[in-house]
């Protein structure tokens, strides 16, 4: 179920792409591929993409965060 929510937030070329721990289950090179393909699609859609996690193997590839 995990991949294929990312399949469809990539397909569909949406204006907002919610991410909710797309990379929870992922080993750190699915983990990299995953966050690069999502940035990558909403780059290339001018989407705006908001990931919602705990995994702190993403932090670095996003400049801005916020914590609660």
């Amino acid at each position: 179920m995990q991949r294929l929510g990312i399949a469809l937030s990539v397909i569909h070329n949406p204006q907002v792409i919610l991410a909710d721990e797309p990379t929870s289950s992922l080993d750190d090179e699915n983990c990299k591929i995953v966050i690069e393909l999502l940035k990558h699609q909403a780059k290339q859609t001018n989407a705006n993409l908001i990931v919602i996690t705990h995994d702190q193997r993403i932090k670095p590839f996003f400049q801005n965060s916020i914590a609660l």
